[in-house]
């Protein structure tokens, strides 16, 4: 499959009403990375094993053990610098991940493992959020000043965060990258899910 052919699809699926974060983010990797991983979906199902079971704990044991996978089993370290670092599978790849990819891979672990989570927005920052009984957790690479309410954290739609990834993509990457970027960013649903 071509580069232009990689780029309709991703453009297709980009557009659907019923995205999920994994899917957005695999598509976008096969469209940006050179050498794009096979796929992410099966090295997430694979790390995910480590979380099964852990639905029974307490919400605070559900974030520790989904912190632990993420810092300890796939070695994930923030990276704000390299634009590849945006993409899931050089995330996983090269264990160094943007915060936002981070979140979506927190969110894709807890997801697959039965936890009720999703990708929020704190203080300006991305976060995985863990819920469970009207509390929440935030699981990520900085830390939350003090408790947030559920107010303040916001949800982040697969169609909202791929929209963030292509415009941090499109003012960091190369020429060729960027315009592709652009052109991905006329397909996202302007609107959260």
């Amino acid at each position: 499959m071509n580069a232009r052919t990689r780029e309709r699809c991703a453009e297709r699926l980009l557009s659907e009403p019923g995205l999920q974060h994994d899917e957005a983010q695999t598509a976008l990797a096969a469209t940006f990375s050179v050498t794009a991983m096979e796929s992410p979906a099966a090295r997430l199902d694979e790390a995910s094993l480590a979380l099964f079971g852990a639905a029974g704990f307490e919400l605070r044991e559900q974030a520790r053990a989904l912190a632990d996978v993420l810092t300890n089993q796939l070695c994930l370290s923030p990276e704000r610098r390299d634009h590849r670092a945006l993409l899931i599978d050089h995330a996983l790849g090269s264990r160094s991940a943007h915060p936002l990819q981070i979140a979506v891979i927190g969110h894709e672990l807890g997801r697959r493992a039965g936890l009720s989570t999703f990708v929020g927005a704190y203080g300006g920052q991305p976060w995985t959020v863990v819920c469970a009984e009207a509390r929440m957790a935030l699981v990520g690479p900085a830390s939350a000043a003090g408790k947030p309410s559920a107010a303040e954290v916001r949800c982040r739609c697969p169609h909202q965060v791929a929209f963030s990834v292509l415009r941090a993509i499109g003012r960091a990457a190369p020429p060729d990258a960027a315009k592709r970027a652009e052109r991905l960013l006329r397909s996202v649903p302007v609107r959260p899910c």
